[in-house]
């Protein structure tokens, strides 16, 4: 559950603890991507700080079909670079395989909703956000 009032700085390390991850991916030059048992490393596009903020006003998990959430979302709301347009196809792909419903309620939710990867807003000022004011800079306010 999202709590709107929580810091997004504070919404971000709980997300990162529960999907045990690190900051420390924002800096590598690689990253990983997991499907099943096939670990794909990709150059770093240098875009992972918002695709964990889009978690966070989102609030879907980094689980197979939250990925694949975000995946839909990052589709409908602005995938930023080629490389993130990809990897945002094969994972719905993988989404509407195992649970069409749930990648359709993405899609619902993306509706005129924009992504951060071309924001103007400094990374720090997200960060000192409350997550309902991220979500309402984000067009998804009223869902």
């Amino acid at each position: 559950m999202i709590d709107p009032l929580e810091k997004v700085l504070e919404a971000r390390d709980r997300y990162l603890v529960a999907s045990g991850f690190t900051t420390q991916s924002y800096v590598d030059p690689n990253f990983n991507v997991k499907v099943g048992f096939i670990s794909l490393r990709f150059p770093n596009p240098g875009l992972l700080p918002m695709h964990d903020l889009h978690h966070v006003a989102t609030g879907y998990d980094s689980s197979l079909l939250g990925e694949a959430e975000i995946s839909v979302f990052e589709l409908r709301a602005g995938s930023g670079t080629p490389l993130i347009f990809f990897l945002c196809c094969g994972s719905l792909l993988v989404g509407l395989y195992l649970s069409p419903l749930r990648m359709w309620r993405a899609w619902k939710t993306a509706r005129g909703a924009r992504s951060l990867y071309k924001t103007k807003t400094p990374y720090e000022t997200l960060l000192a956000m409350d997550v309902a004011q991220l979500r309402k800079l984000m067009g998804l306010e009223a869902r």
